[in-house]
C-alpha cells in the first residue's frame, strides 16, 4: 500500500497540471502557446503521473513524428516537431541503452559469482575452479 502512495503528491500535481492544460488548450489556435507550450506541459504532466521518462519520450516522439512535415514552411510542423521527435528518440535510445548495459553487467556478475566463490573457497594448490 505504501508503494501506491509513494509518488502520490507528484502524481496529483501532474493530474492538476494536465487538467489545467486541457482546459487551456484550443486545437484550432495557431499560436506558440497552443501548438508547443501546452502540449509540452501535457507531456510533463504525463511524466509526473506515470513516473516513466521512457514512456513519455516514446509517446511524445511518436506524436511529434506523426504531426511533422519536413517540407512545410510552417516552423512548428517543419522544424519544431521533427526536432522534438529526434530529441525524444535520442532520450529513448539513451534510456534503453543504459538499461541494456546494466542488465548485461548484472547477468555477467550473476554468472561469474559462483565461479569466483569456487576459486576463493578452494584450498591452496587446488587448480580446479
Amino acid at each position: 500500500m505504501s508503494r501506491l502512495l509513494e509518488h502520490l503528491p507528484s502524481r496529483l500535481a501532474g493530474l492538476f497540471l494536465l487538467l489545467v492544460a486541457m482546459l487551456a488548450y484550443e486545437p484550432d489556435a495557431g499560436g506558440l502557446l497552443h501548438r508547443i507550450l501546452i502540449p509540452v506541459a501535457m507531456a510533463a504532466a504525463a511524466a509526473m503521473m506515470v513516473q516513466s521518462l521512457a514512456a513519455v519520450a516514446l509517446g511524445a516522439g511518436l506524436l511529434a513524428a506523426i504531426h511533422s512535415d519536413a517540407g512545410s514552411p510552417d516552423w512548428v510542423t517543419g522544424r519544431a516537431y521533427p526536432a522534438l521527435a529526434l530529441a525524444s528518440a535520442t532520450v529513448l535510445v539513451t534510456i534503453l541503452g543504459r538499461r541494456f548495459r546494466r542488465r548485461i553487467v548484472e547477468t555477467r556478475e550473476a554468472r561469474w559469482a559462483p565461479r569466483r566463490r569456487a576459486v576463493v573457497d578452494s584450498p591452496p594448490g587446488d587448480t580446479k575452479p
